[in-house]
């Protein structure tokens, strides 16, 4: 009895001291005054620091707009009223030109579309998304490999 207390105590500090050893990343503290000035771990610190790491910047608008869908629809999910997002959806997509946020939306009203076991209209939402997608991609400039100099037009 004893010699079986005595193992579960040992497994028990084993597990808190490996976890503890996991948790520890290595890195120090931040000092403190860098809470008191704004910088710190929160990554809105030096510029070119941003809340994603070094260099990333702020978020872009279409990240607010993106931010703003997810917690309309989950507000409207919360109250019953999960199909009036769609009409949200099909609003942004009138008023945006943007390729990543059309993009997103598009993903997300065939999302909807999918919930009343709809997926016919699912697949069409996609196709159009799709058939954005590619305008894009075939406007989009080609980046050349580095040492090459641009194709001259004759």
């Amino acid at each position: 009895m004893k010699k079986a207390l005595f193992s579960a105590a040992l497994v028990a500090i084993l597990g808190i001291t490996a976890t503890a050893a996991l948790a520890d990343d290595g890195t120090p503290p931040p000092p403190p005054s860098a809470a008191q000035h704004g910088g710190g771990p929160r990554g809105d610190g030096p510029p070119g620091h941003g809340p994603m790491g070094p260099m990333m910047g702020p978020p872009s608008p279409s990240f607010a707009v993106i931010n703003d869908l997810e917690q309309l629809r989950r507000l409207y999910a919360l109250n019953g009223h999960q199909g009036e997002i769609v009409a949200v959806y099909h609003d942004v997509l009138n008023k945006t030109q943007d390729p990543m946020l059309r993009h997103y939306v598009y993903d997300s009203l065939a999302r909807e579309q999918l919930k009343p076991a709809n997926p016919e209209q699912a697949i069409a939402t996609l196709r159009t998304s799709l058939a954005e997608d590619l305008v894009a991609a075939n406007k989009a400039p080609r980046s050349m490999p580095p040492g090459q100099p641009p194709a001259q037009v004759q």
